[in-house]
């Protein structure tokens, strides 16, 4: 499944780095409209996560698929000039999302991880330690009353009003797997943590981001277990996202049950085995729905509609993925 579905991404990265971003279901020459730089990112690390977790030989072909569509992205990283700090900003249509440096993050540490299986760090407009500070110093720049700021205008940093369910994990994540500990960021997930930000919203997200901070022991123990907790409980207990009949929505609590299981695994002893097994109970009812609406490495939005979208490809084939690690 999560083979099959990383080759066909591999067939979705055009010459220039740039993936047919959204086709009918097994229609991939009929290219639909709009592209997204996050989705962009973040399905780079999932296929960039299974290379890694599969231990993927890949064909020199595949290699420089890959790197093409990384270059893609590392091309549209820019200096923002009213951050002190030298920092780097991805921007797309004059702005600058927050989670989009969270999901650029995430692909630039599982790229660095990729590095000794024939990828190529040669291409990249800046060298990878330098794209990584460069992010980093962005993402803690946004940091402000225990949270993030969530998009800026690119030429002044103007803070735009809008607001994400998802950036907030999306840059605490990036963060932590590229290992940073700066105080600031700390505070600000503790201050997530006790208010339970993204409880009530299942956020898949701050699921990720919670097991990475609990696996690196970065706040303390009694505050990110009973957070985490909450967390699964309110995935485990209430599966109303299910009647919308649509894949992603699914294969997101899939993704964060999976998490919790695997830091269950990782870091025994503080989660109740009861609530391990009912996220695996849920999580294999929810794969079972995630099935209908897969066949030849493509995942489809759901009943009423048969597009195909390459991130309705990384979460759904991420889910899988987090499920082998678990096994």
């Amino acid at each position: 499944m999560v083979e099959a579905s990383l080759s066909h991404l591999l067939r979705l990265v055009q010459a220039n780095g740039r993936f047919v971003y959204a086709h009918p279901a097994g229609q991939p020459r009929m290219p639909l409209n709009g592209y997204n730089m996050l989705r962009h990112c973040g399905t780079l690390w999932f296929m960039l996560r299974a290379v890694n977790d599969l231990d993927l030989d890949l064909a020199p072909d595949a290699r420089a698929a890959l790197g093409r569509a990384v270059e893609f992205a590392a091309n549209m990283f820019e200096r923002p000039l009213w951050i002190r700090t030298p920092s780097l900003a991805l921007v797309t249509k004059g702005a600058v999302k927050t989670g989009g440096i969270g999901l650029a993050l995430v692909m630039l540490e599982e790229y660095r991880r990729a590095l000794p299986r024939g990828l190529d760090e040669a291409a990249l407009p800046l060298g990878l330690e330098t794209m990584i500070a460069g992010l980093q110093a962005y993402a803690l720049a946004q940091i402000e009353g225990g949270d993030f700021l969530h998009k800026r205008l690119f030429s002044d940093g103007t803070v735009l009003p809008f607001r994400s369910d998802f950036y907030t994990g999306e840059a605490l994540l990036g963060l932590f797997v590229t290992g940073n500990t700066d105080p600031a960021l700390l505070a600000a997930t503790e201050a997530l943590v006790a208010r339970r930000y993204g409880v009530a919203e299942q956020s898949h997200w701050m699921a990720y981001a919670s097991c990475e901070a609990a696996a690196r022991g970065l706040i303390s123990e009694a505050r990110i277990t009973g957070y985490i907790t909450e967390l699964m409980e309110a995935i485990v207990e209430h599966d109303a996202y299910r009647a919308r009949r649509m894949s992603t929505p699914i294969a997101c609590r899939s993704e964060a049950l999976t998490r919790f299981a695997r830091l269950c695994d990782q870091w025994p002893g503080r989660f109740p085995e009861a609530l391990r097994a009912a996220a695996m109970r849920v999580t294999d009812e929810n794969l079972g729905l995630q099935l209908r609406w897969y066949a030849d490495g493509q995942f489809w939005k759901g009943d009423d509609d048969d597009k195909v979208q390459i991130d309705y490809i990384q979460h759904n084939a991420t889910a899988f993925l987090n499920l082998w690690l678990c096994l």
